[in-house]
């Protein structure tokens, strides 16, 4: 998905994809994720937890994910943010699902495999 978006993502078709909601797989196990457009955020919800991916963080994702080698699965691939997060510039000291959300968002997009 490219255009004119922050690192080849077009965020105004990412909007449209997840306007009014749109189930997604999590990266592993059954339960169902949702994701909605909300400005300059998507929204990520379960039963049980509700969070936000920014237009900033999927832009990492997508410009760490052109740093990876061919073929790398989700769950790597969330490991691989994680630790970016946990040590690079944008350090979260606290548990956050933005490894996995991003890994989420970037396989339903069919930028990532799964």
């Amino acid at each position: 998905m490219t255009g004119t978006g922050t690192a080849g993502i077009d965020w105004t078709a990412v909007q449209e994809r997840y306007r009014g909601g749109r189930a997604v797989r999590p990266l592993a196990g059954s339960s169902t994720l949702r994701v909605e457009a909300a400005g300059d955020a998507l929204v990520v919800s379960q039963r049980l937890w509700r969070a936000e991916l920014t237009r900033d963080e999927l832009a990492v994702a997508v410009r760490l994910l052109g740093e990876q080698p061919p073929g790398i699965g989700a769950v790597a691939f969330s490991e691989v943010l994680r630790r970016h997060y946990s040590g690079g510039p944008q350090v979260q000291p606290t548990c956050s699902r933005t490894p996995n959300m991003s890994a989420v968002v970037l396989v339903d997009l069919g930028l990532l495999a799964s």
